[in-house]
Protein backbone atom coordinates (compact mmCIF):
# COMPACT_ATOMS: atom_id res chain seq x y z
CA UNK A 1 0.00 0.00 0.00
CA UNK A 2 1.17 3.55 -0.86
CA UNK A 3 2.10 5.84 1.78
CA UNK A 4 1.75 8.77 -0.39
CA UNK A 5 -1.11 10.93 0.45
CA UNK A 6 -3.72 11.39 -1.89
CA UNK A 7 -4.24 14.91 -3.81
CA UNK A 8 -7.59 17.20 -2.73
CA UNK A 9 -9.84 17.86 -6.10
CA UNK A 10 -10.57 20.82 -5.71
CA UNK A 11 -12.13 21.14 -8.87
CA UNK A 12 -14.49 18.42 -7.65
CA UNK A 13 -15.17 20.19 -4.34
CA UNK A 14 -16.17 23.45 -6.31
CA UNK A 15 -18.25 21.40 -9.23
CA UNK A 16 -20.16 19.63 -6.17
CA UNK A 17 -21.23 22.25 -4.55
CA UNK A 18 -22.51 23.92 -8.10
CA UNK A 19 -24.12 20.51 -8.86
CA UNK A 20 -25.99 20.48 -5.84
CA UNK A 21 -27.29 24.16 -6.30
CA UNK A 22 -27.83 24.78 -9.37
CA UNK A 23 -29.07 21.27 -11.13
CA UNK A 24 -32.44 21.26 -9.58
CA UNK A 25 -33.09 24.86 -11.26
CA UNK A 26 -31.91 23.31 -14.83
CA UNK A 27 -28.18 23.89 -14.98
CA UNK A 28 -26.46 20.78 -15.52
CA UNK A 29 -22.90 20.69 -14.12
CA UNK A 30 -19.94 18.63 -14.87
CA UNK A 31 -16.23 17.75 -13.65
CA UNK A 32 -13.50 15.91 -15.43
CA UNK A 33 -15.08 17.22 -18.95
CA UNK A 34 -12.70 15.39 -21.62
CA UNK A 35 -11.29 18.61 -23.67
CA UNK A 36 -8.52 16.62 -25.07
CA UNK A 37 -8.38 13.21 -26.49
CA UNK A 38 -5.22 12.36 -24.75
CA UNK A 39 -4.19 12.92 -20.88
CA UNK A 40 -3.75 15.20 -18.47
CA UNK A 41 -7.23 15.98 -17.37
CA UNK A 42 -8.09 19.27 -17.35
CA UNK A 43 -9.04 20.91 -13.92
CA UNK A 44 -12.70 21.95 -15.87
CA UNK A 45 -15.90 22.25 -14.62
CA UNK A 46 -19.15 22.70 -17.70
CA UNK A 47 -22.03 24.15 -16.80
CA UNK A 48 -24.61 23.68 -18.93
CA UNK A 49 -27.84 24.68 -19.12
CA UNK A 50 -31.11 22.45 -20.01
CA UNK A 51 -34.07 24.61 -19.31
CA UNK A 52 -33.35 27.99 -20.96
CA UNK A 53 -32.01 30.76 -19.08
CA UNK A 54 -35.06 31.48 -16.04
CA UNK A 55 -34.84 34.45 -13.49
CA UNK A 56 -34.18 31.62 -10.76
CA UNK A 57 -30.97 30.57 -12.08
CA UNK A 58 -29.79 34.10 -12.70
CA UNK A 59 -30.28 34.43 -8.82
CA UNK A 60 -28.28 31.68 -7.89
CA UNK A 61 -25.37 31.66 -10.53
CA UNK A 62 -22.29 34.11 -9.70
CA UNK A 63 -21.53 37.11 -10.69
CA UNK A 64 -19.49 36.73 -13.86
CA UNK A 65 -21.85 33.68 -14.80
CA UNK A 66 -25.34 34.35 -14.98
CA UNK A 67 -25.11 37.09 -17.36
CA UNK A 68 -23.60 34.73 -19.67
CA UNK A 69 -25.97 34.23 -22.21
CA UNK A 70 -24.44 31.25 -23.77
CA UNK A 71 -25.54 27.49 -24.28
CA UNK A 72 -22.44 25.64 -22.45
CA UNK A 73 -19.79 27.49 -19.92
CA UNK A 74 -16.58 26.01 -19.70
CA UNK A 75 -14.07 27.06 -16.18
CA UNK A 76 -11.09 26.36 -15.86
CA UNK A 77 -10.44 26.40 -11.60
CA UNK A 78 -7.91 27.01 -9.79
CA UNK A 79 -7.37 26.69 -6.13
CA UNK A 80 -3.99 26.72 -4.87
CA UNK A 81 -2.43 27.65 -8.08
CA UNK A 82 -1.37 30.87 -8.44
CA UNK A 83 -1.78 32.23 -12.22
CA UNK A 84 0.62 33.42 -14.96
CA UNK A 85 0.06 33.49 -18.84
CA UNK A 86 0.46 29.42 -19.47
CA UNK A 87 -3.10 28.93 -17.61
CA UNK A 88 -4.62 31.66 -19.96
CA UNK A 89 -2.88 30.28 -22.86
CA UNK A 90 -4.45 26.79 -21.54
CA UNK A 91 -7.59 28.19 -21.28
CA UNK A 92 -7.73 29.32 -24.93
CA UNK A 93 -6.47 26.23 -26.08
CA UNK A 94 -9.46 24.17 -24.06
CA UNK A 95 -11.86 26.50 -25.40
CA UNK A 96 -10.10 25.76 -29.09
CA UNK A 97 -10.80 22.11 -28.57
CA UNK A 98 -14.52 22.09 -26.52
CA UNK A 99 -15.97 24.01 -29.90
CA UNK A 100 -14.74 21.35 -31.95
CA UNK A 101 -15.26 18.20 -29.87
CA UNK A 102 -18.40 19.52 -28.96
CA UNK A 103 -19.77 20.74 -32.43
CA UNK A 104 -20.64 23.89 -31.10
CA UNK A 105 -21.12 27.29 -32.63
CA UNK A 106 -18.77 30.18 -31.25
CA UNK A 107 -21.13 31.99 -29.66
CA UNK A 108 -22.47 29.13 -27.91
CA UNK A 109 -19.95 28.91 -25.55
CA UNK A 110 -18.08 31.04 -22.98
CA UNK A 111 -14.87 30.43 -21.30
CA UNK A 112 -13.52 31.19 -17.92
CA UNK A 113 -11.28 31.30 -15.08
CA UNK A 114 -11.77 31.22 -11.45
CA UNK A 115 -8.99 31.83 -9.52
CA UNK A 116 -8.87 31.67 -5.45
CA UNK A 117 -5.70 33.55 -5.36
CA UNK A 118 -5.73 37.53 -6.51
CA UNK A 119 -3.74 37.64 -9.34
CA UNK A 120 -0.88 40.60 -9.47
CA UNK A 121 -2.08 43.23 -10.74
CA UNK A 122 0.84 43.32 -13.25
CA UNK A 123 0.15 40.39 -14.96
CA UNK A 124 -3.65 41.43 -15.73
CA UNK A 125 -2.03 44.55 -17.42
CA UNK A 126 0.31 41.97 -19.32
CA UNK A 127 -2.70 40.26 -20.15
CA UNK A 128 -5.02 42.64 -21.02
CA UNK A 129 -7.23 42.17 -18.37
CA UNK A 130 -9.83 44.60 -17.62
CA UNK A 131 -12.81 44.70 -15.09
CA UNK A 132 -16.45 44.47 -16.65
CA UNK A 133 -18.32 46.02 -13.82
CA UNK A 134 -18.99 43.68 -11.81
CA UNK A 135 -16.09 43.27 -8.53
CA UNK A 136 -14.17 40.62 -9.07
CA UNK A 137 -14.72 39.46 -12.62
CA UNK A 138 -13.07 41.00 -15.65
CA UNK A 139 -12.23 40.16 -19.37
CA UNK A 140 -9.58 40.64 -21.52
CA UNK A 141 -8.92 41.91 -24.98
CA UNK A 142 -9.99 39.51 -27.97
CA UNK A 143 -7.52 36.94 -29.20
CA UNK A 144 -8.44 35.02 -32.42
CA UNK A 145 -12.12 36.43 -31.75
CA UNK A 146 -12.37 34.54 -28.64
CA UNK A 147 -12.86 36.44 -24.90
CA UNK A 148 -11.67 35.26 -21.58
CA UNK A 149 -13.27 35.83 -18.60
CA UNK A 150 -11.51 35.80 -15.47
CA UNK A 151 -13.61 35.23 -11.97
CA UNK A 152 -11.50 36.43 -8.38
CA UNK A 153 -13.83 34.91 -5.29
CA UNK A 154 -11.44 37.12 -3.00
CA UNK A 155 -12.91 39.89 -4.62
CA UNK A 156 -16.65 39.25 -5.46
CA UNK A 157 -19.38 41.01 -3.89
CA UNK A 158 -21.33 39.70 -0.79
CA UNK A 159 -24.20 37.90 -2.31
CA UNK A 160 -25.86 34.97 -1.73
CA UNK A 161 -25.08 33.99 -5.41
CA UNK A 162 -21.48 34.38 -4.73
CA UNK A 163 -20.91 32.25 -2.01
CA UNK A 164 -20.70 29.19 -3.64
CA UNK A 165 -17.33 30.28 -5.17
CA UNK A 166 -16.13 32.70 -2.34
CA UNK A 167 -16.03 29.94 0.38
CA UNK A 168 -12.91 28.47 -2.03
CA UNK A 169 -11.90 32.08 -1.41
CA UNK A 170 -7.77 31.95 -0.38
CA UNK A 171 -8.57 34.74 2.15
CA UNK A 172 -9.89 33.21 5.20
CA UNK A 173 -11.89 35.89 5.85
CA UNK A 174 -13.89 36.02 2.74
CA UNK A 175 -14.77 32.61 3.26
CA UNK A 176 -16.00 33.11 6.78
CA UNK A 177 -18.34 35.58 4.89
CA UNK A 178 -19.05 32.98 2.04
CA UNK A 179 -21.00 30.86 5.05
CA UNK A 180 -22.29 33.46 6.87
CA UNK A 181 -24.21 34.55 3.97
CA UNK A 182 -25.47 30.69 3.64
CA UNK A 183 -26.86 30.55 7.16
CA UNK A 184 -28.85 33.79 7.07
CA UNK A 185 -30.05 33.91 3.51
CA UNK A 186 -31.34 30.08 4.50
CA UNK A 187 -29.28 28.57 1.12
CA UNK A 188 -28.76 25.56 2.70
CA UNK A 189 -32.41 24.97 2.64
CA UNK A 190 -32.45 24.28 -0.96
CA UNK A 191 -31.60 20.62 -0.26
CA UNK A 192 -30.19 18.09 2.02
CA UNK A 193 -27.97 17.04 -0.09
CA UNK A 194 -26.48 20.78 -0.37
CA UNK A 195 -26.90 21.38 3.30
CA UNK A 196 -24.44 18.52 3.46
CA UNK A 197 -21.86 19.60 1.50
CA UNK A 198 -21.65 23.53 2.84
CA UNK A 199 -21.62 21.92 6.39
CA UNK A 200 -18.61 19.42 5.48
CA UNK A 201 -17.11 22.15 3.40
CA UNK A 202 -16.83 24.77 6.60
CA UNK A 203 -15.90 22.02 8.93
CA UNK A 204 -12.87 20.83 7.05
CA UNK A 205 -11.34 24.51 4.84
CA UNK A 206 -12.31 27.20 7.75
CA UNK A 207 -9.48 25.31 10.22
CA UNK A 208 -6.63 25.48 7.84
CA UNK A 209 -5.68 27.42 5.00
CA UNK A 210 -6.23 25.66 1.14
CA UNK A 211 -2.88 25.09 0.30
CA UNK A 212 -2.43 22.90 3.70
CA UNK A 213 -5.19 20.76 2.69
CA UNK A 214 -3.85 19.69 -0.80
CA UNK A 215 -2.44 16.16 0.38
CA UNK A 216 -5.95 15.74 2.73
CA UNK A 217 -7.46 13.72 -0.43
CA UNK A 218 -11.05 15.87 -0.01
CA UNK A 219 -13.29 14.64 -2.30
CA UNK A 220 -17.21 15.34 -2.72
CA UNK A 221 -18.03 12.23 -1.18
CA UNK A 222 -16.36 12.83 1.81
CA UNK A 223 -16.71 16.21 1.89
CA UNK A 224 -20.67 15.49 1.93
CA UNK A 225 -20.10 12.33 4.57
CA UNK A 226 -18.40 14.66 7.45
CA UNK A 227 -21.20 17.25 6.83
CA UNK A 228 -24.18 14.43 7.24
CA UNK A 229 -22.94 13.30 10.11
CA UNK A 230 -22.59 16.41 11.74
CA UNK A 231 -25.98 17.65 10.51
CA UNK A 232 -27.36 14.02 12.06
CA UNK A 233 -25.86 14.82 15.41
CA UNK A 234 -27.53 17.64 15.72
CA UNK A 235 -30.38 16.36 14.79
CA UNK A 236 -30.76 13.62 17.31
CA UNK A 237 -29.15 16.41 20.33
CA UNK A 238 -32.45 19.11 19.19
CA UNK A 239 -35.36 18.23 21.41
CA UNK A 240 -39.27 18.27 20.01
CA UNK A 241 -39.61 21.51 21.41
CA UNK A 242 -37.10 22.94 19.60
CA UNK A 243 -37.87 20.70 16.41
CA UNK A 244 -41.62 22.16 16.25
CA UNK A 245 -40.06 25.75 17.05
CA UNK A 246 -37.62 25.81 13.49
CA UNK A 247 -38.96 27.45 10.38
CA UNK A 248 -40.86 25.35 7.98
CA UNK A 249 -38.18 24.96 5.72
CA UNK A 250 -36.14 23.82 7.80
CA UNK A 251 -38.07 21.39 9.07
CA UNK A 252 -38.93 19.99 5.43
CA UNK A 253 -35.27 19.73 5.43
CA UNK A 254 -35.10 17.30 8.59
CA UNK A 255 -37.82 15.15 7.01
CA UNK A 256 -36.40 14.76 3.98
CA UNK A 257 -32.87 13.74 6.03
CA UNK A 258 -35.27 11.24 8.11
CA UNK A 259 -37.05 10.07 5.16
CA UNK A 260 -33.30 9.06 3.51
CA UNK A 261 -32.33 7.55 6.95
CA UNK A 262 -36.19 5.26 7.21
CA UNK A 263 -35.03 3.92 3.21
CA UNK A 264 -31.76 3.24 3.51
CA UNK A 265 -32.75 0.63 6.78
CA UNK A 266 -35.97 -0.49 5.03
CA UNK A 267 -33.79 -1.71 2.16
CA UNK A 268 -30.86 -2.83 4.23
CA UNK A 269 -33.18 -5.20 6.28
CA UNK A 270 -35.32 -6.18 2.73
CA UNK A 271 -31.77 -7.43 1.20
CA UNK A 272 -30.96 -9.46 4.60
CA UNK A 273 -34.36 -11.57 4.80
CA UNK A 274 -34.03 -12.34 1.11
CA UNK A 275 -30.52 -13.43 1.17
CA UNK A 276 -31.87 -15.77 4.97
CA UNK A 277 -35.50 -16.56 3.46
CA UNK A 278 -35.25 -16.14 -0.25
CA UNK A 279 -38.09 -14.26 -2.06
CA UNK A 280 -40.34 -12.28 0.37
CA UNK A 281 -44.62 -12.09 -0.12
CA UNK A 282 -45.52 -8.56 -1.73
CA UNK A 283 -46.76 -7.87 2.01
CA UNK A 284 -43.54 -7.59 3.19
CA UNK A 285 -42.96 -4.72 0.95
CA UNK A 286 -46.16 -2.89 2.21
CA UNK A 287 -45.57 -3.20 5.60
CA UNK A 288 -42.25 -1.57 4.86
CA UNK A 289 -43.24 1.46 2.59
CA UNK A 290 -46.14 2.07 5.60
CA UNK A 291 -43.62 1.87 8.67
CA UNK A 292 -41.59 4.62 10.10
CA UNK A 293 -37.93 4.17 11.13
CA UNK A 294 -38.37 3.42 14.51
CA UNK A 295 -41.07 0.02 13.47
CA UNK A 296 -38.15 -0.92 11.02
CA UNK A 297 -35.50 -0.81 13.82
CA UNK A 298 -37.79 -3.06 15.69
CA UNK A 299 -38.16 -5.29 13.00
CA UNK A 300 -34.80 -5.17 12.20
CA UNK A 301 -33.96 -6.11 15.43
CA UNK A 302 -36.78 -8.81 15.16
CA UNK A 303 -34.82 -10.23 12.25
CA UNK A 304 -31.45 -11.68 14.32
CA UNK A 305 -33.21 -14.38 15.86
CA UNK A 306 -36.48 -14.83 13.06
CA UNK A 307 -36.99 -18.14 12.20
CA UNK A 308 -38.84 -17.20 9.60
CA UNK A 309 -40.40 -13.85 7.58
CA UNK A 310 -43.24 -14.11 9.50
CA UNK A 311 -41.35 -14.29 12.86
CA UNK A 312 -39.52 -10.92 11.53
CA UNK A 313 -42.89 -8.93 11.20
CA UNK A 314 -44.40 -10.47 14.42
CA UNK A 315 -45.57 -8.14 17.39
Amino acid sequence: MSDTPSKTCWHCLVGATLKELLEPVGIEVRTEVPVLSLPPKADIILLQRKAGRTAEQRLLMADGLWDLDVKEILAEVKVTESLNEKVFAKAYRYDGFYLESARLKPRQLRTVVISSITPQKSLLARCSFQPTGMNGVYENQPIFGRILRLIVPNQLDNHARNAPLKCFASRVEERRKAFEIFEKEKLTHRSESFNAVVTGLRSKIMKNSLRHLDNAGLTPDSVMLVGRRMLEATIDLMSDERLHAIPRLERLLLQERQESRKEEAASMLLKQIRRKFGQTPNWVAEKMKTANLEQIEVWSDNFVFANSVEAVFAP
